[in-house]
């Protein structure tokens, strides 16, 4: 997350004329927390929040890319399960955009079938070797 800025006491949130916790990353207007939107681990007012419209984040979408390389190739599929599971908790901490969520549930069962292929790749391997 990003750091909250210590502004002077006139730095007021403009919708609520709150004191500004912070600034917005992409405009720099001042923000209160209740105004604050969170995208791609950066804090937004709610009007350039609306413009750039809700996102699902990059670690959402390389768990899906790699959750669907290891249906093929097995390993990466693991790498994604590991990513998917740790977007999900941020997204139920609200520190990531709730927008990646079905990206990362999808990633996570693609990377559940992988590491069973996988295990029963193992075990098949294991088997033909004695």
């Amino acid at each position: 997350m990003a750091a909250a800025v210590t502004p002077d006491a006139a730095a007021r949130c403009p919708k609520h004329q709150a004191p500004a916790t912070g600034t917005c990353a992409r405009c720099g207007g001042f923000v209160c927390d209740a105004c604050s939107k969170w995208q791609a681990e950066q804090r937004l007012c709610g009007a350039c929040f609306a413009r750039l419209g809700e996102k699902p984040s990059r670690e959402a979408n390389v768990a899906l890319l790699l959750s669907t390389f290891g249906l093929c190739l097995g390993v990466p599929g693991l790498f994604g399960l590991v990513l998917a599971q740790r977007e999900l908790g941020r997204i139920r901490r609200g520190e990531s955009s709730a927008a990646g969520e079905a990206n990362a549930t999808l990633a996570r069962a693609i990377g559940v079938v992988s590491l069973v292929m996988l295990a029963l790749g193992v075990v098949w391997a294991l088997r033909e070797l004695s």
